[in-house]
């Protein structure tokens, strides 16, 4: 009797233990984004208009097209890890982006904080990349 009441102890805890895990699901930013807010203590942009495009898609490669002021816009590809909410990326030409950034999807849209200061957050929302960029 006693070996019955220690073993309905030991599953209580164990159904209870697990009701209470919460379970992570992997961030997917795959997809077309458009910037909508950027938000830099390190930068001086001035007045200039800023549009920025990236396809994050399901293969880890990316296309991204950027155009700061006046004139066309100019793509870059290369590929991109998700480790957690840790993003990182190298372009074709097998440089590094220039930081990581830790990301997070908030009512809808991919906000992108810089790693390594914090200094700037990138907010993008779901778009379509209009064609012939």
């Amino acid at each position: 009797m006693k070996a019955r009441i220690i073993l309905f102890a030991v599953l209580a805890m164990l159904v209870s233990a697990c009701g209470n895990k919460k379970e992570t699901k992997a961030l997917d930013i795959t997809g077309q984004w458009e910037l909508i807010d950027i938000q830099t203590k390190s930068a001086q942009i001035g007045d200039a208009v800023i549009e920025v495009y990236i396809d994050f898609k399901k293969d880890n490669t990316f296309d991204l097209w950027q155009k700061i002021g006046e004139g066309r816009h100019e793509k870059l590809s290369g590929t991109w890890t998700l480790t957690g909410t840790v993003l990182s990326g190298k372009y074709d030409d097998k440089k590094d982006w220039g930081t990581t950034y830790d990301v997070s999807i908030q009512s809808g849209n991919l906000v992108m904080v810089e790693k390594k200061t914090g200094t700037e957050t990138c907010v993008y929302g779901k778009c379509t990349i209009p064609s012939g960029l």
